[in-house]
């Protein structure tokens, strides 16, 4: 016998002529109101906080993952014998980052 049951029973929340309306703002960072067919008045918001974290988030996916030039000074100087490292510095920098996480 099979676990899932056949008899699926499909009820409609809201017929054709009811509104939804959504205000806020779209997935391109738009301000605005969209509305399809429907009037129960129904509406979903997007928050200020939202907006600025969307807006935060298409900002970051604009910013290259690695900064390449970095990188290839980093290497140089491990490649020359220039490049020094501070442990005292790193310390302090590990320090710093459990204050701020705790």
């Amino acid at each position: 016998m099979n676990p899932v049951d056949n008899n699926v029973n499909i009820r409609q929340t809201r017929s054709d002529t009811e509104q939804v309306t959504r205000r806020g703002t779209d997935v391109n960072g738009s301000a605005g109101t969209e509305s399809s067919s429907a009037t129960s008045g129904e509406s979903v918001s997007i928050t200020s906080t939202a907006s600025d974290l969307l807006s935060l988030e298409n900002q970051l996916r604009e910013l290259p993952g690695v900064d390449q030039a970095r990188v290839d000074s980093i290497r140089q100087a491990i490649s020359d014998g220039s490049y020094e490292v501070d442990p005292a510095r790193i310390v302090d920098s590990l320090l710093q980052s459990e204050v701020e996480l705790g």
